[in-house]
């Protein structure tokens, strides 16, 4: 068993390497919070969190036993999953008769997209639950819900209103 050089501890717990669960955290916040501060850069740091998670999986298979790289890594999809069926089911209650289309509860792939599909739950309870305003993209259920209702419209900016938020003269 492998210890820690600094304190002694030990690096692996149950099959769980410390080590790389504490760098795929790291990856999985940095991602998270890109996905729900920034909007503009969302589809593009969905990709390069999936990137860069894949990226650390194939250091760890080179690095550590199969068993210890499988199982750090599929600790983080379970979390993923746990965390995406209780948003969808906390969603399902929430919005239920307002005409929301109810998304998968288990998602097999949630193995494959952990990387991606926490920070996006994440960012929609966030929106849901009025902690972070609620922006433009289609999936946040608080605005479905408010356009369903009639309660804020669709919306539609012309080009000129929209050169006109870049105008800097």
């Amino acid at each position: 068993m492998s210890t820690l050089a600094i304190s002694g501890l030990p690096m692996t717990i149950y099959s769980i390497n410390i080590m790389w669960a504490i760098v795929l955290f790291g990856v999985l916040l940095w991602s998270t919070a890109g996905d729900c501060l920034n909007a503009a850069l969302r589809p593009g740091m969905r990709r390069m969190s999936m990137v860069l998670s894949y990226g650390v999986l194939a250091w760890m298979l080179a690095d550590l036993p199969v068993r210890e790289a499988a199982t750090t890594w599929l600790l983080f999809a379970a979390f993923g999953g746990v965390l995406s069926f209780a948003y969808e089911l906390w969603a399902r209650r929430k919005y239920a008769g307002t005409g929301r289309i109810p998304r998968s509860l288990v998602q097999p792939l949630g193995l494959l997209l952990w990387p991606a599909m926490i920070p996006n739950a994440v960012g929609m309870m966030f929106n849901d639950a009025g902690i972070l305003p609620a922006d433009e993209r289609a999936e946040t259920h608080a605005e479905d819900a408010q356009r369903i209702t009639g309660e804020m419209p669709t919306p539609t900016a012309t080009p000129k209103q929209r050169r006109a938020l870049y105008d800097t003269r």
